[in-house]
């Protein structure tokens, strides 16, 4: 069954969501607008630090929006990256890596700071294929520059051998930065929904075989009990090569919102949720803002055994539900762990205070000594 989401439009009015504005500077409170004022560190300021990126898709427009909430970020062009004295942060190094090596080094010759963030840490860290290997080499030269800070969006004791490659660690960013008009919009909604019999699962954001949607929808259509229990939900645009799945989740009984949905629709599709699908394959399993949404707001996450989705939950005692791919439809036949809207916000601030200490340091900021392994 093909469906859409229709939220109250008023949910929409005030929120600072992954997908929407390109003007940062208009979403910044008073409060950080007056501190601003006082450290010099607001858009346009000369040392506020500047963010590059190679392209502003995704995630990407995510956290320059909370980089720029936090410091005053403003987005660097490429000759800026040479000749500004303000500190420079990559926000995905591994997609830019020589530009990355070449821009720190250049800058640490003349005293000025670089920081990069490894969105996809684990094939830098243990592939054997020869691109990866010589990357690692040159990351761990790399961390014998003090103005070079290499970080990972994925905390050391989730995997112990980042801290080869890289100096120090932050969470993700969207393990911690919803506004609380965009938490009071989940509220609202979820208190104004219908509940059914049946809990809903659901999977949020671009559906393809990357994100496991294959078996998202294999599993439903196969199993009677899941099919009682659940209701599945795919809340986004079907990527052609898993159209398959799609009608295959759509004749079992599931619903697909099959198209590119908007911000208020993303949060509207969170309130609906018991649980939310972070079950990825090899080739998905890195940081996850779905999952970073979802922990946020205290909703149970259903991951892989053993991937680093599982370990990061067990580490930093989120909910989840682990299953392999032969037992998911087992394993969600058992309770699911409640919603904890207090929970994930207690979380929430924790990585919160935990990340902006640590992004202050490496910018150079602030003088705050962190411990990369605290």
């Amino acid at each position: 069954m093909q469906a859409s989401f229709e939220l109250p439009a008023q949910s929409n009015a005030s929120l600072r969501s992954d997908f929407l504005s390109e003007n940062p500077e208009a979403e910044i409170s008073r409060p950080s607008r007056r501190l601003w004022a006082r450290t010099g560190q607001g858009p346009g300021a000369p040392h506020a630090p500047l963010v590059y990126a190679r392209s502003a898709t995704g995630r990407r427009s995510a956290y320059f929006r909370t980089v720029a909430r936090l410091f005053g970020a403003r987005r660097a062009r490429l000759r800026d990256l040479f000749l500004s004295r303000a500190p420079v942060l990559f926000l995905a190094a591994d997609e830019t890596f020589l530009l990355y090596v070449l821009t720190g080094l250049l800058r640490a010759l003349t005293g000025r700071r670089t920081t990069g963030l490894l969105l996809r840490p684990m094939p830098l860290t243990a592939s054997a294929r020869w691109p990866h290997r010589w990357k690692r080499a040159v990351l761990a030269r790399l961390k014998r520059y003090r103005l070079v800070q290499t970080l990972t969006v994925l905390p050391f004791s989730v995997f112990p051998a980042f801290s080869s490659i890289a100096d120090g660690w932050i969470h993700d960013f969207e393990l911690w930065d919803l506004t609380e008009e965009e938490r009071a919009a989940v509220n609202l909604l979820r208190d104004t929904r219908r509940p059914g019999e049946r809990a809903v699962l659901t999977a949020i954001g671009g559906q393809s075989v990357q994100k496991g949607f294959d078996l998202f929808a294999d599993a439903y259509a196969r199993s009677g009990r899941l099919r009682l229990r659940y209701q599945f939900i795919a809340c986004g645009k079907v990527a052609t090569a898993a159209a398959e799945h799609a009608e295959v989740l759509r004749e079992a009984g599931g619903v697909t919102v099959d198209r590119v949905v908007s911000d208020a629709e993303l949060l509207g599709a969170y309130a609906a949720s018991d649980a939310v699908w972070c079950h990825y394959p090899r080739t998905g399993d890195h940081a996850s803002g779905i999952l970073g949404r979802a922990a946020q707001l205290g909703i149970p996450v259903v991951v892989r055994q053993g991937s680093l989705a599982h370990r990061l939950c067990v580490c930093e005692n989120l909910l989840h539900v682990a299953a392999t791919a032969e037992g998911i439809a087992e394993r969600l036949s058992g309770p699911l762990p409640p919603r904890d809207e207090a929970r994930g916000r207690v979380c929430a601030a924790r990585f919160a205070e935990q990340s902006e200490a640590r992004l202050r340091a490496a910018l150079g900021l602030a003088e705050i000594r962190v411990s990369a392994d605290g």
